[in-house]
């Protein structure tokens, strides 16, 4: 409706001033024309939104009152007062003490992985002994197997071919025609699994002498560890009875941006490598 009014107002003053016009002009003038620009359209036309367009909170587009999105606005609002914008953690060291501690507990933590890893090398070494020594008993069930079949074998070619006091020429041709091929796939057979147990036994004697060689070692480096815990423990608490261990200096700041997901580092921007690192650094240290 208030289109129309400002429309027809502009009409009429456009009119008035070509009537105006038309009054001092002579009847050769010709028809008269007005002519409304886009300009004009623009300035005279207000526009006016409906009601049902701008957001009403608590409310649908007809009105009627809806359950905030929000299951819990309470614990919202909460939320937002306890936990700040932005995350600050300070960065310091103790410059004093820094280098000497930290060499102390990298002895420390070296001498603990060692005993580990020699630790880890004699279960593992167990394992592979019991391995191999199931491996050895299976081949010998299996060369005492084919023995017994080829003794098995023979005795019923003998018994075949006229048994043990024949003295039949033919007979006797038979039985070492076939003989032969018993002894051939007999030999062929004990020969394969003969070479396999030598590789067998051979391997247990490798691996008795490493597991015996790390049982020793086992020993010697736990002993180490001992000696290195307690030259660092005495490196801490000499430092400490200094009093160097409190002092501290910054290095910086870390801030996180919750809103933005931004990482900065003494108000710098971390870039995405270096974020990687931060977190690798933190993840050492147990904080994930």
């Amino acid at each position: 409706m208030r289109r129309f009014v400002f429309l027809s107002a502009a009409l009429c003053l456009s009119s008035t001033a070509a009537m105006a016009q038309g009054q001092g002009a002579t009847a050769s003038s010709g028809p008269m024309v007005i002519t409304i620009s886009r300009l004009d359209c623009s300035r005279v036309i207000q526009h006016t939104p409906a009601a049902d367009v701008a957001y009403k909170p608590g409310v649908d587009v007809h009105g009627k009152p809806v359950v905030s999105a929000d299951a819990d606005p309470k614990q919202a609002e909460f939320a937002k007062k306890i936990l700040p914008e932005v995350l600050e953690i300070p960065l310091t060291i103790n410059p004093l003490t820094y280098n000497k501690a930290k060499a102390a507990n990298k002895n420390k933590a070296a001498a603990a992985s060692a005993v580990a890893a020699n630790t880890q090398a004699i279960t593992t070494a167990k394992a592979q002994g019991t391995a191999l020594n199931t491996q050895l008993g299976t081949l010998t069930s299996q060369k005492t197997a084919l023995t017994n079949t080829y003794n098995a074998d023979t005795a019923a070619l003998i018994a075949n071919t006229g048994g043990a006091g024949t003295t039949d020429a033919g007979l006797l041709r038979v039985r070492a025609a076939r003989q032969s091929a018993i002894d051939s796939a007999y030999n062929g057979k004990l020969s394969t699994i003969n070479s396999q147990i030598t590789s067998v036994n051979s391997a247990i004697t490798a691996n008795t002498a490493s597991l015996t060689n790390l049982q020793a070692q086992d020993t010697t480096l736990r002993q180490q560890y001992t000696d290195t815990n307690m030259a660092t423990e005495g490196t801490l608490a000499g430092l400490s009875a200094k009093g160097l261990d409190s002092t501290q200096m910054k290095l910086g700041t870390i801030k996180y941006d919750i809103a933005r997901n931004i990482f900065t580092f003494n108000d710098e921007p971390l870039m995405s490598e270096d974020q990687r690192a931060l977190a690798e650094a933190c993840a050492r240290r147990g904080v994930r």
